[in-house]
């Protein structure tokens, strides 16, 4: 039987490696214990007997496994770190290959179409690559939930020289951003919005995402290279920085009379 231990992490890793199931079954049991006869494999990896050998011979061509043709044919596994070494060399070929070839293609301008993301990985993964892609401003207004997992990409832009701009609705702090409180700001945004929480990154003043977080979880997002939405993100910040500095200098008692006094304002914020 293949050990516990190999079970799951094992098996998953040599299936991202091009195993397919019953190889990656059939290598682990053999590197248990070597060398078996193909009945002897089946039986300790869990594979059909009617697969077995079909699988051993897959093996065998990807030199995972070595074959002795004598009465019983016998297999053993190749050391796992000979294995694990010759994948790595053929997919560094293969990136190698690939990267080469994309490289030639002729770039495709970007006309600023605007995409659609529905799930908070993808929304994270595009605000990841965003900021590292920025070469000289990062403007952004993120909320604590959200920043943890965009922290070491925003440092690392400030790092490199990009001049990094952060409204924070939250505790968090980053090292290296210019960075702004917005704690208050947000309480009264996502009262106002009724749960909904809403985060702008624009990179270089062109490349933006917008994104709304909505209180069950579910998330809309935008992601574009359309500079005037990038405009829109840019001013958002400053225009939220701005109203937070100014609501500190009137005082929140004053501000909260204005918020609610039945005129322009009131009704502004309730539209």
């Amino acid at each position: 039987m293949i050990p516990t231990a190999l079970s799951d992490d094992a098996l998953a890793a040599l299936a991202q490696l091009g195993f397919g199931q019953y190889e990656a079954r059939a290598y682990c049991a053999l590197l248990a214990r070597s060398p078996m006869n193909g009945h002897e494999v089946a039986k300790a990896s869990g594979v059909p007997a009617s697969k077995i050998y079909d699988t051993l011979a897959r093996l065998t061509e990807k030199g995972a496994v070595l074959i002795e043709r004598g009465e019983p044919v016998t297999y053993a596994a190749l050391a796992y770190e000979a294995v694990l070494e010759a994948a790595r060399r053929k997919f560094q070929r293969a990136h190698d290959v690939a990267a080469s070839t994309f490289a030639s293609l002729p770039a495709m301008p970007d006309a600023g179409q605007v995409w659609s993301l529905r799930d908070r990985d993808s929304v994270l993964s595009a605000g990841n690559a965003l900021i590292a892609g920025a070469t000289h401003t990062v403007f952004a207004a993120l909320w604590d939930g959200e920043l943890s997992d965009l922290r070491l990409a925003l440092e690392a832009a400030a790092r490199r020289g990009c001049a990094v701009h952060v409204a924070i609705y939250g505790t968090a702090t980053l090292d290296g951003p210019a960075t702004y409180d917005l704690t208050l700001c947000g309480r009264s945004a996502v009262e106002r919005l009724h749960g909904r929480r809403l985060s702008v990154i624009v990179a270089d003043r062109e490349r933006a995402l917008v994104a709304e977080f909505h209180a069950g979880g579910s998330v809309e997002a935008i992601s574009t290279a359309n500079s005037v939405i990038g405009l829109l993100g840019i001013e958002y910040v400053k225009a939220d920085v701005l109203g937070r500095l100014l609501i500190d200098e009137m005082g929140e008692a004053r501000f909260e009379a204005l918020r609610h006094d039945p005129g322009v304002v009131e009704a502004l914020l309730r539209a």
